[in-house]
This record gives C-alpha cells, structure tokens and sequence, in this order.
C-alpha cells in the first residue's frame, strides 16, 4: 500500500467534505502573485477553488500557473486546487496543497500536485508598511501517466519564491522572484508532446490590489517566466485580473481570470491567447 495511494484516499474524503463547507462558507489565492503575509500562530486556513483552462492554439508552452497548480497538457482542464496552511508561529506557516483534476480523464488518478511549502516572514517594518519573505516548496512526484496527461511531473520538483509587499491605506503592492528545479522523467511526453523541456523555471511577476468598496479589492496581476519548452522562445508572459470580496473577517470568496501568451501584448489585446484560466472559490481563516 504506497503513501501517494492513501494520501488519494484521505484527499478524496477531505475534498468532499470541504465541496459541501463551500455552499455554505485575506487570501489571494486566486492570483498567481503571493503576498509576504501568514496565517496566524495556531490558527488554520482552508483554501478551495475552481479553475477551468481554455486552450485556443494547443500548446502547452505558454502556460504560467501557480506553482504547484501546474497543468501542461494540450486539451482543456477543469480541476479544484485545494491548499491546508497552519500558522506555526506569527511569522512562519506551513501548508499542503493537491488538485483534483475533473478534466482530463483517463487511467491515472484525478489528484495530482501534491505539494508541502512553508513561507517565513523573515523582515517586517510597521512603521514604513512593508515585509519581506521567502517561501520554499517541494512537489512529489506524479504518477508517469499523470505525466503524459500534464498533471504533474513524474520527479522531485523543488524551488523558491522571495516575496515582497508593500503596503498603503487604498492599495498594497506585492512582488514575486521564484526560482523552480523542475525535473521529469525522461522516459514519458509531458502533456502528449515529444517536445524536451527545460528543467530550471524563473518567474518574475507584481500584483498591485485596490481597495475599491467596503470589504472589497481588485487587484491586476502580471508576470513573466522561462517557457517550459527548449524548441520555444525563453520567456512567455501572462495577465490576470481578480476580485477578492470579504464576507467576514474570516471568508473570502474570490474570482479571477488570466490570459497567457509568447508576447505580453497578446495578454491583453485582441490577438488569441496561448490559453486562459478563469478561477472561482473560496478562503476560510479559523
């Protein structure tokens, strides 16, 4: 009996669980940027989206998703991110994350992206409001047939994200520097494509967030990182745009919708997209 297969089985039961929380439940969750902020020492929080992945010109390679939440398969995807974060201290937490994929489908288990990071707050300044972290990730392996579909890498992947915010009365600003080791196995496509990927990915990306009503932000978001793909060009972009609402202090529901490209032009004017990604759910702080 492996660990990934009871790890699918308790997944499963929590995935449900929290499905059926949802209908009746300040993260930003659903922006590829993250913020310098953590949960709270001894306090919890519980994270549930969907996304849906529109593909228009079948390549995977201008893909920019979260890490962790990576999908670099050549149809369409529909999935649900999950993600666990414990405060460990006032400055440190600790989370777990997987994404149960709907679409596509086949002979491998529909949780892939298993993920163990921690993110410590390691410089703070109240009085000129801003914070500084730094956030460390490893991502098991998937299954080589979750591979081949693009829900996941079959090796170790590993890296980390120097994250830093600042912060005023009507809009904070957050930016993002992550580096990821991302090996897979040689012996199997990623996403059906015989295409070699490159095995360091750099991502530069800032997310200014507007308080625009009571309880109410938009935030854009913009970033850039290395193709996964050898045969393309080096560097693929993307642009997203958000609104986080605060039902309570304690829940947030949120939406957010990305557009990625070759050229940063394409993310936002007329011309196709590479793919989109639109994300809907919710944040529970307890």
């Amino acid at each position: 009996m492996s660990l990934l297969w009871l790890i699918n089985i308790f997944m499963k039961y929590i995935f449900l669980g929290l499905f059926m929380l949802a209908t009746s439940a300040a993260a930003f969750e659903p922006l590829n940027t993250d913020d310098a902020g953590t949960v709270v020492a001894c306090g919890n929080q519980i994270e549930q989206y969907y996304f849906l992945i529109n593909r228009s010109g079948g390549s995977q390679s201008s893909d920019i998703i979260t890490p962790g939440e990576e999908y670099s398969g050549s149809t369409d995807a529909r999935a649900f991110p999950f993600t666990y974060t414990r405060g460990l201290s006032d400055t440190v937490e600790a989370s777990f994350s997987t994404t149960y994929y709907t679409q596509p489908n086949g002979n491998f288990s529909r949780f892939a992206n298993y993920v163990f990071a921690t993110k410590w707050r390691f410089q703070e300044d109240l009085a000129n409001r801003y914070a500084l972290a730094i956030k460390p990730i490893v991502i098991l392996p998937a299954k080589q047939q979750q591979q081949v579909a693009g829900l996941g890498l079959a090796a170790f992947n590993y890296g980390f994200n120097f994250i830093g915010s600042k912060y005023w009365d009507e809009i904070e600003i957050h930016a993002n520097a992550s580096y990821l080791c991302s090996p897979y196995n040689t012996n199997y496509s990623i996403g059906r494509t015989a295409d070699s990927s490159r095995t360091d990915i750099f991502l530069l990306s800032i997310a200014p967030v507007f308080s625009i009503a009571s309880g109410m932000r938009l935030a854009l978001d913009v970033g850039a990182t290395t193709n996964p793909a050898n045969d393309e060009q080096y560097l693929s972009f993307y642009s997203l745009v958000g609104v986080i609402y605060s039902l309570t202090q304690s829940v947030d529901i949120a939406t957010s919708y990305m557009r990625t490209a070759l050229n940063y032009s394409a993310t936002i004017g007329a011309a196709s997209a590479g793919s989109s990604r639109a994300e809907i759910g919710f944040t529970w702080r307890f």
